[in-house]
């Protein structure tokens, strides 16, 4: 998948076809994934001892992670913002999604929307440092919308933030607290179907509804 510019000015998400010695991207993970790396960069931009992020953790003051790549163990012993993702679905923006179509090659290209959500979870043993951190990814998003919404990467559609919430594990002394920050968001994609592929494909379907049929 990869940013691309038309001659419009119109920028969007691309994914490579396979002849183009791409790949099929996982775009279930799209939005996580972007979340988290610009949630990364800011926070690195930080003075160390003030919640600054770092690639490497023994230097970094938080962690910002995929709740699927981090020890949770980890989680409570210093602040951190992890993220979940919530649905995700496709919608068809205009007759059949086929966007247009190349004449000279007979490709088509495809377009619509992803729209998903993002739970980033701000994480502290102490109340007041999760609101804090929870009010810094809220507000990030809210300014660096135009920025993210420039390049193709988000259209913000809704940002809420939720109430703190105290969770007790095992021990009276082990204590966190949690802001929840949930984003919901859209992205434009598109892709190139080749013609030949998809003659193929349909050949394929046609043969195989005809033989389910007798």
């Amino acid at each position: 998948m990869s940013l691309y510019e038309d001659k419009d000015g119109t920028k969007g998400i691309r994914r490579q076809t396979i002849e183009d010695g791409g790949y099929i991207p996982n775009v279930a993970v799209f939005l996580k994934r972007t979340a988290i790396e610009f949630l990364q960069v800011l926070f690195n931009q930080r003075e160390p001892g003030s919640l600054h992020y770092d690639q490497d953790d023994t230097k970094s003051d938080i962690l910002i992670a995929d709740i699927h790549a981090v020890d949770m163990k980890a989680v409570g012993v210093r602040p951190a913002i992890i993220a979940v993702r919530g649905p995700l679905n496709w919608q068809d923006v205009g007759i059949g999604s086929i966007e247009r179509r190349d004449m000279p090659t007979g490709n088509y290209t495809i377009s619509g929307l992803l729209n998903g959500s993002v739970a980033l979870s701000c994480i502290s043993r102490e109340g007041i440092e999760a609101e804090q951190i929870g009010h810094l990814v809220f507000n990030s998003f809210k300014m660096f919308r135009p920025i993210l919404q420039k390049y193709g990467l988000f259209s913000i559609k809704s940002l809420n933030i939720g109430a703190e919430t105290l969770v007790e594990q095992e021990g009276a002394d082990d204590r966190t607290t949690i802001v929840p920050v949930y984003l919901n968001a859209a992205v434009q994609d598109r892709w190139i179907m080749d013609d030949t592929d998809a003659r193929k494909i349909q050949k394929i379907i046609i043969s195989y509804l005809y033989e389910a049929k007798v």
